[in-house]
């Protein structure tokens, strides 16, 4: 008796201390209008259409992010590529300013990137945007078809310190430590890529995303 006693106890305080160092969770876009987002360079590749964000390619990589920063958090939401020759990705504790050799900060995104393409594909791996380098181990690079091509896929992100995992429509994929780029990323912003195209924009290939929520954990790098 006093054994499983011990073991519910155990179990409620897991439950409570899960629920008391997690926020509860934000809709970071309602489909009705881009309010806490803001585009990068002040591009107008990203819009609103049938209640879900459109990213339009063009010849340039262009970024939709949060207002916000978010050090520690869980994120979850929906994609969809309507065009398979077209890259996208999710930056995460992202960087919007980097100096220059003169020293002066001008405009750059550059962050851990959850990477979506087609299938197969890395889909779920932890690119370094702005700094041509993956953060997912190269020996983990595997590719997976967990990405349905042109159909709503549901992605979630974990960032807990200097850990990250992945998922697509409820299969991990990535599980990376990487104590160097929390040093260099511990808290930045959300942001939604839609990734260069050449020959665009006579034919503009098209990523959308909905059902955006993220909910912050115990964290002292959140502003």
């Amino acid at each position: 008796m006093l054994r499983c006693l011990s073991t519910f106890m155990l179990v409620v305080i897991s439950i409570f201390s899960s629920s008391a160092f997690a926020d509860d969770w934000a809709t970071l876009f309602d489909g009705n209008n881009l309010e806490g987002w803001k585009p990068s360079r002040d591009n107008t590749q990203f819009a609103i259409a049938d209640g879900v964000i459109l990213g339009t390619s063009s010849g340039q990589t262009h970024f939709l992010h949060t207002v916000e920063t978010y050090g520690d958090f869980e994120l979850e939401m929906e994609v969809k590529l309507h065009d398979t020759d077209l890259n996208s990705g999710v930056q995460i504790r992202t960087s919007l300013t980097r100096k220059n050799a003169k020293g002066q900060l001008r405009e750059s995104i550059h962050g851990p990137q959850v990477d979506l393409g087609k299938s197969p594909g890395r889909s779920g791996h932890i690119y370094n945007q702005g700094n041509g380098a993956w953060i997912t181990p190269k020996e983990d690079w595997i590719r997976n078809e967990l990405m349905v091509n042109g159909e709503w896929n549901k992605l979630r992100v974990m960032a807990v310190g200097p850990r990250i995992q992945t998922w697509i429509n409820g299969i991990q994929v990535a599980d990376v430590t990487d104590e160097e780029a929390y040093e260099k990323y511990p808290s930045g912003v959300i942001a939604l890529q839609v990734h260069g195209v050449k020959k665009s924009p006579e034919k503009p290939r098209h990523v959308s995303f909905r059902s955006i929520r993220v909910r912050r954990l115990n964290s002292k790098t959140d502003k």
